[in-house]
């Protein structure tokens, strides 16, 4: 396994799988979007999010996992949690004070969804004071994906939850799956492992609060998607040529396929009965979702340094994205219908309480809708760079300098490949 060069088309991925989840999270708030034939398409963010699991052990491997003498694999596990946990702890938390200071102008701060299947009626729950607290320590110390009944606060956090969880993982598992000899059957087995527990889930008709909660968010549920991105980027580092050939003499009719395939699930999984959501959520096209990433790694190989530049720019926003959505949107869904009170907004200076009852009234116009893109978009890209960047940086300075001392083998290594963060 010797391939260590920049991946473009996978910053591309992780950029549209951002994007899409955006958009899977806030579209269908507006009811004229619900009434669309193509909306559907944007109601799979379950197979999203597991192309982004997948991927997310694919990139690890490529940047982290260094070759010793003997071929043999290692991963530095004190540099590797430092970074980790610098580059995802500051865009949780921050984004997470945004969230909290938003719900303090809700008038129902404190109703949360429990977990469900996606195509049911939603079932709204009141979080106690208790709840409310255990929730709070629970997103501090990135433990939320462990509540199986419901999400709160900053729900997409979740998965922010749920990589924190795979990072712990990594340094131990990444360099003994990557040393297997035969990865494609142990692939399978990660298949088969992610398709199980919505398989039992079928068979057995849970379709409760609990049972979804566990398939949709459990770290433990979800760790086989990871591992399985761990192995795909060992099959790839070692048939790369391969693959970009194929790749290459077949690209319309792969790309093709493979978003016709990702459509049909997304529509199966939008109107078929319940029993294809809870699988396709949970596995039945994990082979798809890796010929994905084939495919995205193979992709602008020739690109110019300035087009390398700009698809990492985007891939290193993608978690900013995740984090910043539902806030971002949240902000500007009550801006948007504050506008639209019949009363002027500086008179709301004196009397917050009715204009926004006023505003809860005022129905949201889809046609804003393309102003919300451009700001997450724009806003995601600032906050990566000029707040998370900066602050990451001061972050690995100061744990790498026990006793004021800094130790150069802690340090990062110089970014020569695109996709480190």
């Amino acid at each position: 396994m010797k391939m260590k060069g920049a991946l473009p088309g996978v910053d591309v991925l992780r950029f549209l799988l951002a994007c899409y989840l955006a958009i899977y999270h806030t579209l269908l708030e507006y009811p004229a979007a619900q009434a669309m034939p193509w909306a559907d398409i944007f109601k799979f963010g379950g197979g999203a999010t597991s192309i982004f699991f997948i991927l997310s052990g694919f990139i690890l491997s490529h940047v982290s996992v260094e070759m010793t003498s003997g071929e043999r694999k290692k991963v530095s596990a004190s540099r590797f949690f430092i970074n980790r946990f610098t580059n995802l702890y500051p865009i949780h938390i921050i984004t997470l004070m945004l969230t909290v200071t938003l719900m303090t102008i809700n008038f129902h701060p404190f109703d949360v969804e429990l977990s469900n299947l996606d195509s049911a009626p939603p079932i709204m729950h009141t979080m106690s004071t208790a709840e409310v607290s255990i929730n709070a320590i629970l997103q501090i110390l990135l433990l939320q994906a462990w509540n199986p009944f419901y999400l709160s606060f900053n729900i997409p956090s979740w998965s922010l939850s749920t990589l924190f969880f795979f990072y712990l993982l990594f340094p131990v598992a990444a360099p003994r799956l990557l040393s297997v000899r035969r990865k494609w059957p142990l692939l399978a087995a990660m298949w088969v492992a992610s398709l199980l527990p919505a398989v039992i889930v079928v068979v057995n008709g849970w379709y409760g609060v609990w049972a979804m909660g566990m398939l949709h968010t459990n770290p433990l549920i979800r760790l086989p998607e990871f591992f399985a991105g761990i192995l795909a980027y060992g099959i790839f580092a070692e048939h790369s040529q391969q693959i970009a050939g194929i790749v290459a003499r077949h690209r319309r009719i792969l790309t093709g396929t493979l978003a016709a395939l990702f459509i049909g699930a997304a529509y199966l999984f939008a109107e078929g009965p319940p029993f294809w959501e809870v699988l396709l959520h949970n596995g039945a096209i994990l082979p798809v979702q890796v010929a994905v990433i084939f495919v995205s790694a193979s992709l602008f190989q020739c690109a110019s340094p300035h087009v390398v530049g700009w698809t990492r720019r985007l891939g290193n926003a993608s978690l900013s994205i995740f984090a910043l959505q539902i806030p971002l949107f949240s902000g500007f869904l009550k801006i948007q219908k504050m506008l639209g009170i019949p009363y002027p907004l500086l008179s709301c200076v004196h009397r917050l309480h009715v204009c926004a009852e006023a505003a809860s009234e005022v129905p949201a116009h889809l046609s804003a809708y393309p102003v919300y893109l451009v700001m997450i978009l724009v806003a995601s890209i600032l906050f990566q760079e000029r707040i998370v960047a900066p602050l990451r940086s001061t972050l690995r300075r100061v744990l790498n300098r026990p006793g004021g001392a800094p130790r150069p083998a802690q340090m990062m290594p110089t970014a020569s490949v695109p996709l480190r963060e």
